[in-house]
């Protein structure tokens, strides 16, 4: 029921994808028809249309953009919802144009009489098309990052993890969780006064932690910034890590701004 759900979802907004992207095709060739009539010179459907097909990969690029700023972590990391909406735009834009003006170029001399030159095209897309670009992206950014927002601020992060130990599995609280290790090819979880083995990667346990709450400080540790008691520069790009229950650990100079950035947020709120 689950994945009908889904796909008839993903139905739907392709569906509503494929409307919009009709919708702006047809206005922008009819655009170009009162362009020419009012202006005095012929109108020809077929160099219009490939002035404008290019609005058919919207669909695809939407989706490539849409995952880019999902999975590098120099966008995913951007705060503010305006920002990230703000360079979705220019992004959007910026690259669709010129893909847009190499794409004529190399349909027209391939298929047409008279080759239309990149900068030819480049021009024409700014002078008649720039408002439609930033409009369509707008509208894509506002859509995207405000049901991303929705469906993380309604997400639940879990409150315990199940450790399995022969026939006895123990439930254990996050809360009471001071930090994870490699121990290969296991975890170990860090206690009050105890350690435990769990079965599960350090790739794998991070995508299942609050993201505010438990933060990566080394390639082999992460934290519980609940726990973390203070932070002394080692003067060289790493810093030591003081939790409350008296344990030391070393936060590399690779996770310091990520650390930070969560940690002084955690600390002023």
């Amino acid at each position: 029921m689950e994945n009908f759900t889904k796909r008839k979802w993903l139905t739907n907004q392709t569906g509503i994808y494929l409307l919009i992207l009709c919708v702006v095709l047809m206005l922008t060739i009819f655009q170009d028809y009162l362009h020419s009539y009012f202006n005095g010179y012929s109108f020809y459907f077929s160099e219009s249309l490939l002035f404008n097909v290019f609005w058919v990969a919207l669909l695809p690029f939407v989706f490539l953009l849409r995952s880019l700023f999902r999975n590098v972590k120099k966008f995913r990391s951007i705060a503010s919802k305006f920002l990230k909406s703000v360079l979705f735009v220019l992004l959007g834009t910026l690259v669709h144009m010129i893909l847009f003006s190499g794409l004529v170029n190399l349909i027209s001399f391939l298929f047409y009489e008279h080759t239309f030159t990149f900068v030819e095209n480049l021009s024409y897309t700014l002078s008649q098309d720039f408002y439609k670009y930033i409009l369509i992206y707008g509208l894509i950014a506002a859509w995207i990052f405000k049901k991303e927002s929705k469906s993380t601020q309604a997400y639940s992060w879990p409150e315990k993890i199940l450790i399995n130990s022969g026939r006895k599995t123990e439930a254990i609280l996050l809360d009471s969780v001071f930090y994870f290790s490699s121990a290969t090819p296991y975890l170990e979880i860090h206690l009050e006064g105890k350690k435990l083995l769990y079965q599960k990667t350090m790739k794998a346990l991070l995508e299942e932690l609050n993201p505010e709450i438990f933060v990566k400080i080394h390639k082999s540790s992460i934290v519980n910034l609940q726990k973390v008691k203070s932070i002394t520069s080692r003067l060289n790009g790493d810093y030591d890590v003081f939790l409350n229950n008296g344990a030391a650990l070393r936060l590399s100079r690779t996770y310091v701004s990520g650390f930070k950035a969560i940690f002084e947020k955690t600390t002023t709120a």
